[in-house]
């Protein structure tokens, strides 16, 4: 990790992630609400098969990224506290939601693959699409608990500036805040609700790219401790 950047690679691939994702995002247009009619899912997955099976693929590429991204943060942590469980449980919460958004798009894709060639099932379509929905909502759980163990490891090794595990924390809450949606079947509180889809999924993206830019130029700070710097180039200021 000393002379081949590998930090730098990691924070490519979190900037990756995000670009891969926004891409498979457009690609599946305007999804139908689990609040709309049963004919109006079935009908977006018989008429879009092709971008949504597409879009499964930009994510699956997105959600290896992400992955690749956490564990090189969780290994700068490991590079700053080599006594501390942090750096394993950072690790382990980026392996966890990536393991859970893997299955659900793969289960997204097949689901949607099925139904598409076997016509009668979109009969019943508008249920596992549903379902796919509210597990994706409380996904969010695992989201928050690794941006909150992350936040946590800024804040005791130093590893970023300050400011970042306040933010992270902030996610967190927000990530939390937002599975709670699962109790509610409509209205702006939704599951699929756009207010609650932007505003975590944009305080989450600025998270994840801000860290991947602190990767990529190699300026995280160095612990007053004595241990190894996480980094080959300067350290940034105090926080």
């Amino acid at each position: 990790m000393k002379e081949n950047h590998d930090f730098r690679w990691a924070g490519i691939a979190g900037v990756g992630s995000l670009v891969v994702a926004i891409i498979g995002r457009l690609v599946l247009g305007n999804l139908p609400r689990i609040t709309d009619t049963p004919m109006t899912i079935a009908a977006y997955l018989a008429q879009y098969r092709s971008q949504v099976l597409m879009a499964a693929l930009l994510f699956a590429i997105a959600t290896v990224l992400f992955l690749w991204f956490g564990v090189g943060l969780s290994h700068a942590f490991r590079r700053a506290d080599e006594t501390s469980d942090l750096p394993a449980l950072v690790m382990a919460g980026y392996i966890l939601v990536s393991a859970i958004g893997f299955m659900g798009i793969s289960v997204f894709a097949g689901m949607t693959y099925a139904v598409s060639v076997h016509r009668p099932l979109l009969l019943i379509a508008a249920g596992p699409y549903t379902a796919l929905v509210v597990v994706g909502a409380i996904t969010g759980v695992a989201v928050a608990a690794t941006f909150a163990v992350t936040g946590w490891a800024i804040m005791r090794g130093h590893v970023l500036p300050m400011w970042m595990g306040w933010c992270a924390m902030v996610v967190a809450a927000v990530r939390l805040l937002a599975a709670f949606a699962v109790g509610s079947t409509g209205g702006v509180l939704a599951p699929d609700s756009p207010v609650i889809a932007i505003i975590a999924g944009v305080l989450t993206a600025l998270w994840v790219l801000a860290a991947s830019w602190l990767l990529i130029r190699e300026q995280l700070e160095i612990p007053a401790g004595g241990a190894r710097p996480a980094m080959g180039g300067p350290a940034m200021g105090g926080t």
